[in-house]
């Protein structure tokens, strides 16, 4: 999982700006050191940099462990097409784990660091469609995939149009054609 320049100055930004804030409301109402444009220019840069640098490569770094540690078994041929970090809904809770597409199914499988674990297997003939959503109606990182059954599937991905567009070419070459 690769973060773009753009992602991580946003975070840098928005990490920087939600410190400076805090730091200097905690100054200005429970030490009685007044409001300080210094003060907040600094927390700004340092805790900007420090979380913006810092916290992401610690969690790409944990990312990758987890990810490491997650093993699913693949059919024999069975090919791997793209695979990466997911959270796949289960009522409210967002469980993590991984998300592996092959040449035959959709597979997710939880890390052992959540409520709900297991692992969840949709065969690619089983998919009806898989289209975008918001997470939270608000961030475009959301997968839904509705089954034929009609069961709803939702998934939280980084990359989400290009999950989609390996998961829809796949669809169109294995789910066959109905004839009139």
């Amino acid at each position: 999982m690769n973060i773009s320049l753009k992602h991580k100055v946003i975070f840098s930004l928005i990490s920087g700006f939600t410190f400076a804030i805090l730091n200097s409301l905690t100054n200005y109402f429970f030490l009685d050191k007044g409001f300080s444009w210094g003060i907040f220019s600094s927390n700004l840069i340092f805790f900007g940099l420090f979380f913006g640098l810092t916290f992401l490569w610690f969690m790409k770094r944990q990312t990758n462990r987890l990810m490491e540690k997650i093993q699913i078994q693949l059919k024999d041929q069975e090919e791997i097409k793209h695979e990466g970090p997911a959270n796949l809904f289960r009522g409210i809770e967002g469980v993590g784990g991984k998300l592996l597409l092959t040449d035959q199914r959709l597979i997710f499988k939880s890390h052992k660091m959540n409520i709900q674990s297991g692992e969840t297997q949709l065969l690619l003939d089983e998919i009806k469609q898989a289209t975008p959503r918001k997470t939270a109606k608000l961030f475009q990182n959301g997968i839904q995939i509705l089954t034929n059954a009609g069961e709803n599937f939702d998934f939280v991905v980084y990359e989400r149009d290009n999950w989609l567009a390996k998961i829809n070419a796949l669809l169109a070459g294995s789910v066959p054609k109905k004839r009139k």
